[in-house]
């Protein structure tokens, strides 16, 4: 019996979390319906291939892709696209935790005949003892607030770190693509699809824990929105484009910013996103390539939802 679902995952070097994945998806997702789970390991070094291998022996529902060397993330995709057996793909990032019936409620929603893709709502557990804990706390807290916004306005066109998509809908993107939960979203939107956003499929992630980390992530993502209305003629879900059309809201929502934030932490972030902005333009006019970023190292770290942290590396190395 062919599966309905596929699970689709990027790993590049993810040996510290990709087990814990796999366990958290074979043992405890409760999938309701026949699945697969298709991981696409692109140039790994470390002993991820391994790893997935080894979970392969003990589910026959795993199928294992590998690229001998890292050709970025939008060719891994395209992998995901064009093998995928289930009619609808679940895509969730291999440095992530998918937290109790999170595949499930996306699906649910998925079932309405006009919805063609459902997000979750990505979880930071990074400690806010630290300046950068906190921005990264505060960037996602807000992404929650602006997407309920745009999800309710009927406005929405972007996706997350975990989302479903109808298989039907696309079969390729650009190999050159930066954020491709961005151009699928945008496409999927321009084809007539309606975007949902799902709050309570939550996704626990790992955020920069270094202010280089956070900085260089930040730059790539605004190049890659930049990058999307290029190759879409459409803008990405981002406050600046929003601003000419819904001035009012958006002056409400950055009011929220400052109301459930501290002050400085605030300014601090705004500060960034002024820097992050600049840098990144600068590089979309010089046409910097980033097909095969630069890995943002303190994000790659076992996550443990059931005690709500990150295993870190770099937290214990300064101990």
């Amino acid at each position: 019996m062919p599966p309905e679902i596929t699970v689709g995952i990027c790993a590049y070097n993810e040996e510290k979390n990709i087990g814990n994945l796999l366990g958290e998806i074979l043992n405890k997702q409760n999938l309701n319906k026949n699945y697969e789970i298709l991981v696409v390991c692109s140039g790994c070094t470390d002993d991820t291939v391994e790893i997935v291998k080894g979970f392969q022996k003990q589910s026959s529902k795993i199928r294992i892709l590998i690229e001998s060397e890292r050709k970025g993330k939008a060719s891994a995709i395209n992998h995901i696209l064009s093998e995928a057996r289930g009619n609808a793909i679940i895509f969730i990032s291999a440095d992530t935790l998918p937290n109790r019936e999170c595949f499930n409620r996306l699906l649910s929603k998925l079932e309405h005949p006009k919805v063609g893709i459902v997000c979750g709502n990505p979880i930071p557990i990074n400690s806010t003892k630290t300046l950068v804990g906190k921005l990264v706390h505060l960037l996602w807290d807000f992404h929650d607030i602006v997407f309920r916004f745009l999800d309710n306005a009927g406005l929405a066109r972007h996706a997350t770190e975990v989302f479903c998509i109808r298989k039907e809908i696309i079969g390729k993107i650009p190999n050159e693509t930066i954020n491709d939960d961005a151009y699928i979203a945008l496409t999927t939107k321009k084809r007539g699809w309606l975007i949902e956003y799902e709050p309570s499929a939550k996704v626990s992630i790992c955020g920069p824990q270094i202010f280089y980390d956070y900085f260089l992530q930040r730059r790539r993502i605004l190049v890659g929105h930049l990058q999307v209305k290029k190759l879409t003629g459409e803008p990405p879900q981002h406050l600046i484009y929003l601003l000419p059309k819904q001035p009012i809201q958006v002056f409400k929502l950055w009011l929220l910013l400052f109301k459930n934030n501290n002050f400085v932490t605030v300014l601090t972030f705004l500060s960034i996103e002024l820097m992050t902005n600049c840098c990144a333009a600068i590089d979309y006019l010089r046409k910097k390539s980033y097909t095969k970023w630069v890995i943002s190292n303190s994000t790659k770290e076992m996550i443990d939802i059931q005690n709500n942290s990150v295993k870190c590396a770099l937290q214990r190395n300064l101990k």
